[in-house]
């Protein structure tokens, strides 16, 4: 009974605040929003102080803090793959059909960037650059084939334009 009567006040809360929100102007608006926001968290923190439950809370922000440095890790490969993702995006949709064995029109920049290196490389720097990526994204291991052959052309390009 004590939980219906909670969800039934929180109801009446949530919904005279949207009413509120509705009728302020732009500039209250955001203030509005933004104290609800703090004040819903607020809350919920409360209640899960109160309840004994507020535990949950450490172990996500726990398992957050552990995991951010792989995250930061991945960080390098953001461009790279946001590239990709918008290449996808704009009709080149995936299919069973085989991955083009080599790109064509990859220049020396364009390869570059596909195996994360900066002017200036050695031979040795691009091979190591291939392994490194080949070993995160070969298909064997999860990776896309058409991912492989971008970072074997890549490797190619360099390569042949070292000498």
């Amino acid at each position: 009974m004590a939980r219906i009567i909670i969800l039934i006040a929180v109801l009446a809360i949530v919904l005279i605040v949207w009413h509120k929100i509705k009728k302020a102007n732009a500039a209250e608006r955001k203030k509005l929003i933004f104290w609800s926001i703090l004040g819903g968290v607020g809350a919920t923190l409360a209640l899960l102080a109160v309840t004994g439950h507020l535990n949950i809370i450490t172990a996500a922000i726990a398992g957050l803090i552990a995991l951010l440095p792989r995250a930061a890790s991945l960080l390098r490969y953001l461009p790279f793959l946001s590239r990709l993702y918008q290449q996808n995006k704009n009709g080149q949709q995936h299919t069973s059909s085989p991955p083009p064995a080599a790109d064509t029109e990859m220049g020396v920049e364009k390869a570059m960037d596909v195996l994360a290196l900066k002017p200036g490389h050695s031979k040795d720097d691009v091979i190591q650059a291939h392994r490194r990526m080949m070993q995160k994204l070969h298909p064997d291991r999860g990776g896309s084939e058409f991912l492989a052959a971008q970072i074997n052309t890549a490797k190619d390009i360099l390569l042949k334009n070292l000498g």
